[in-house]
């Protein structure tokens, strides 16, 4: 066998016990959200469609339960793509990475300028990380621990002969962005400011809706 992409050394494949336990964990999370603003929507849409006696608030009703019938669905065929298509294919001088879409990249390891191993601290988690930078230190490829064991990244960081910059004390990605400035986006170095931020578009989206939903019902007092 020849050691190249084409015909890799090695083939590396997600671990379906961590990914069951990463989304048995997200579910619990985001089940309960998604239910409470779903709800929400549709009891607006319904209070609006009765005040305003047409048929526009029905339709948005339909999209939102539409959503919820979906999401189950569109779920479980997340699930099965990462377990069935994710891949990496290890070669002598590149690798080929395939996603959840069966879609597949080329990484030249001639390309590869920082190897970054350790553990990475979410809001909510501590889990095993892998990032790989380009010369210009922007983002090629990460493995989470929520999809890839250990093992795995080590082999990955090992194939490209970069010595691995290993962080000893679990880091947050704010703490990476101050390093990596090109490795890491400002919405995931300021993940609770960005909920704020979204959160007050929703509430002041909401704010409106209501001043439009009372002037309605007193506009004949």
């Amino acid at each position: 066998m020849s050691n190249d992409v084409a015909s890799p050394a090695k083939i590396l494949r997600p671990s379906r016990e961590l990914y069951r336990k990463a989304v048995r964990r997200d579910l619990l999370i985001s089940v309960p959200v998604f239910v409470l603003v779903a709800g929400s929507q549709i009891v607006l849409q319904l209070m609006r469609a009765a005040v305003a006696n047409d048929g526009s608030g029905y339709v948005l009703v339909w999209v939102y339960v539409a959503l919820v019938l979906l999401t189950p669905v569109l779920t479980i065929a997340i699930y099965k793509g990462m377990l069935h298509n994710s891949r990496i294919d290890l070669g002598d001088t590149a690798l080929a990475a395939t996603n959840f879409l069966g879609r597949t990249r080329t990484i030249e390891y001639a390309n590869v300028g920082t190897v970054i191993q350790g553990m990475l601290r979410l809001p909510a988690i501590t889990l095993p990380v892998l990032f790989l930078l380009d010369q210009d230190g922007k983002r090629t490829l990460t493995m989470y621990g929520t999809l890839w064991p250990t093992e795995a990244m080590l082999e990955v960081g090992a194939a490209t002969r970069v010595a691995p910059t290993v962080f000893q004390a679990p880091v947050t990605y704010a703490e990476l962005r101050t390093q990596y400035p090109k490795a890491v986006s400002w919405a995931r170095a300021h993940p609770i400011l960005l909920a704020v931020i979204v959160a007050g578009g929703v509430f002041l989206l909401l704010i409106g809706f209501l001043i439009v939903l009372f002037s309605v019902l007193f506009s004949g007092i």
